[in-house]
């Protein structure tokens, strides 16, 4: 059973990074629109944290690392906007484990060609054990707007299903 178990992980990576590659060579974002992070806001309250400041330094910065030439302060071809809507704390049966879910709302208005604008709601979770004292550690929420940074950033620049 644990054979099953490395082998599906083994061929996930497998799958995955033969995915990354095929990204790095073939992007549908086109190269020489810039992007401006607009409004980042949030409808939901996380426990001492300011998740929609914290995504807007994330998706700034991953942009910055990776096409830094793309992004601008103002005026930008294309405007990300974000709201964060509702998070859910949900059990997980038969084990000793909950998941946090965290769902934003992306909107992707491109001022130069309306056609290829696009909203999309993103779920992003992670799972922690159930003696976690602080359901919203910083670890936890570091990791689900790391893994919506991703996410977001890959919708962007490689999501072959825009038509693009």
């Amino acid at each position: 059973m644990a054979y099953k178990m490395a082998y599906k992980k083994i061929f996930f990576v497998f799958i995955f990074t033969l995915f990354m590659i095929i990204s790095c060579y073939h992007s549908s974002f086109d190269e020489n629109k810039t992007i401006e992070i607009g409004e980042i806001s949030e409808q939901v309250n996380i426990p001492r944290r300011s998740i929609s400041f914290d995504f807007k330094k994330s998706i700034e910065d991953y942009i910055m690392k990776h096409n830094p030439y793309n992004l601008v302060f103002k005026n930008g071809d294309v405007v990300l906007q974000c709201i964060f809507l509702n998070y859910a704390i949900i059990p997980l049966e038969n084990y000793p484990l909950k998941k946090i879910k965290v769902t934003a709302k992306i909107s992707y208005i491109d001022n130069s060609e309306p056609g290829k604008s696009w909203e999309k709601s993103f779920v992003v979770s992670e799972v922690f054990s159930k003696k976690t004292k602080n359901l919203f550690s910083k670890e936890i929420i570091d990791k689900i707007i790391e893994k919506l940074t991703i996410q977001v950033y890959h919708k962007i620049f490689y999501d072959f299903d825009n038509n693009w």
